[in-house]
């Protein structure tokens, strides 16, 4: 999804600015975490998507490093309205989780502000994600909605798929969630939710129901308009 080098950028003549080099610089910039020798960079024609010989991209060393803004740098050519959720779906398979944090605060936080959404991307962090960093990027920079009322549920799902310490770091967050309510959480009306008896094992026989669910909600975001990398 590059959009390409600026043409009014040209490196200086002689110079051996190779895509190899560019790739390499790239990933010097973001290790040094200097924002602007990255956009020139791009702006040259390096591909945050090249991979380095030891099998890394620049948007893996950035996420690796924490370095957010280097990151919306990194993703300054995406249309976040059409693109956005994509990029979201990609970071979560591939558990960036500063990535995550990145397109949240690059405005895909709005497009999220339907909570079945939300909570339906929070499924799928739980169902594929092996990160518990992603599940805690989800929840503190994406909207702000109860997790406690769907706490065993969430858990279930991640237990279903091996990913115990994303269980862990659900029931930890649902935990803390609670102890910071002055009142009872309003368990709100999700659909895709809405039939989990919170007292009983998850589908122990089809753990996919609950994101299925979501996905055949005629509300909820198309994933079939979201083309892979």
């Amino acid at each position: 999804m590059n959009s390409g080098p600026d043409p009014s950028i040209r490196p200086p003549q002689g110079s051996m600015l190779t895509e190899l080099n560019l790739t390499r610089e790239l990933h010097v910039a973001c290790l040094l975490d200097n924002a602007d020798r990255v956009t020139e960079l791009l702006a040259l024609g390096a591909d945050r998507d090249a991979i380095s010989h030891t099998g890394h991209s620049a948007l893996d060393i950035a996420d690796r490093h924490n370095r957010v803004e280097i990151i919306k740098c990194l993703l300054a050519h995406v249309n976040i309205q059409e693109a956005g959720l994509h990029e979201l779906v990609h970071a979560i398979h591939q558990s960036r989780p500063a990535v995550v944090q990145a397109l949240l605060e690059m405005g895909l936080n709005e497009q999220l502000q339907d909570e079945r959404i939300f909570l339906g991307f929070l499924a799928m962090a739980c169902c594929i994600g092996t990160s518990t960093a992603v599940i805690h990027s989800l929840i503190e920079h994406g909207p702000t909605f109860s997790i406690s009322p769907f706490e065993d549920s969430f858990a279930s799902v991640a237990i279903s798929r091996g990913n115990a310490e994303v269980a862990d770091t659900i029931h930890e967050i649902a935990a803390v969630e609670r102890q910071g309510l002055n009142t009872s959480v309003q368990v709100r009306g999700l659909d895709f939710l809405r039939e989990i008896d919170p007292s009983k094992p998850y589908f122990e026989e089809n753990s996919d129901q609950l994101f299925t669910n979501f996905l055949n909600d005629p509300e909820s975001v198309d994933f079939n308009t979201l083309v892979e990398h």
